[in-house]
């Protein structure tokens, strides 16, 4: 998947919609390097480099709201966080990482097309967007012409795809790429408390298991927060994410390998991985997470 999708997750934004294994690995050495901070709270320019790197890793949330749409669930703007709520944001956190929330909320409208809630939504990312100095990033009155002339949603949104990109670069260039990591633990929150609704309302094995699949994400998320340990707001949201993973780590993911053979794609001989990923995520367990990611998200927006 393509990086264009990381921060239309976020607005379809978060990186390119959570739950894709397509990620770019990192080292271990990395990994270390980027947990490192000083005594200010702030990073370095070089870790914070490695931080994006690790940002753009983290897969997206449209892959995963196109499986609830598979699931044949029915659109319900309840489980949403309300647009009319941003007004109550009033610290660069609450607004960073609850525009992550509401980028997450954008893809799911996307995906059922619900055209008018979803200029009520862009006018709410626009809105905490220029509360956050990255307003310049957004287009919105050529969005809102799109709109108006009855495009295809995905038009409005892939018009905000590159500003997204950019807003990130400029973050990290301005040493603001805490503003960055909150958007996308926000969507990645997000995205997941709307897959464990749907999953668990619809009993539907495929989300059960693409939620098991956000163990190695959440490991990640970890990782990118703990760069910012000196941060109060980032130490509570690590601590509360770290009680999420004792849970994840009831799910077992396993790797049975099976050697690899030669196959013809396009005229041309390419190795063919057989290797097979089992997970095994009990639904009694997808109860866990999804009252654990309730209970974070429930600070996020309160």
């Amino acid at each position: 998947m393509k990086n264009k999708y990381f921060i239309i997750g976020l607005f379809s934004t978060l990186v390119v919609l959570i739950f894709s294994s397509c990620s770019k690995k990192q080292s271990a050495d990395d990994f270390s390097q980027i947990a490192k901070s000083d005594s200010s709270g702030q990073i370095s320019q070089a870790t914070s480099e490695l931080a994006g790197q690790v940002i753009k890793s983290i897969p997206p949330p449209i892959e995963m709201q196109s499986m609830i749409l598979s699931s044949g669930a029915t659109y319900n703007a309840d489980i949403l966080n309300p647009s009319d709520e941003a007004e109550k944001y009033s610290t660069n956190y609450h607004k960073a990482i609850n525009l992550g929330i509401y980028g997450a909320d954008l893809a799911y409208i996307n995906i059922y097309n619900h055209k008018e809630d979803a200029l009520s939504y862009l006018n709410t990312v626009i809105k905490l967007s220029e509360d956050l100095k990255v307003g310049q990033f957004f287009d919105f009155e050529t969005i809102k012409r799109v709109a108006d002339n009855n495009k295809n949603l995905d038009s409005m949104l892939n018009i905000t795809t590159s500003n997204f990109e950019k807003m990130n670069n400029y973050l990290q260039e301005q040493n603001r790429s805490n503003i960055s990591m909150y958007m996308l633990t926000g969507g990645w929150v997000e995205a997941l408390y709307v897959a464990c609704k749907v999953g668990l309302d619809k009993k539907n094995q495929p989300l059960y298991d693409k939620i098991a699949e956000q163990k190695i994400v959440l490991d990640q998320v970890l990782l990118l927060l703990s760069c910012y340990k000196n941060d109060p707001n980032a130490k509570i949201l690590h601590d509360d994410l770290h009680e999420l993973k004792t849970v994840f780590d009831k799910i077992k993911i396993e790797t049975v390998y099976a050697e690899p053979t030669m196959v013809e794609e396009n005229g041309q001989l390419v190795v063919k991985d057989n290797s097979k990923t089992i997970i095994i995520a009990p639904e009694d367990v997808i109860k866990e997470i999804s009252n654990s990611i309730s209970a974070t998200r429930a600070k996020i927006i309160g």
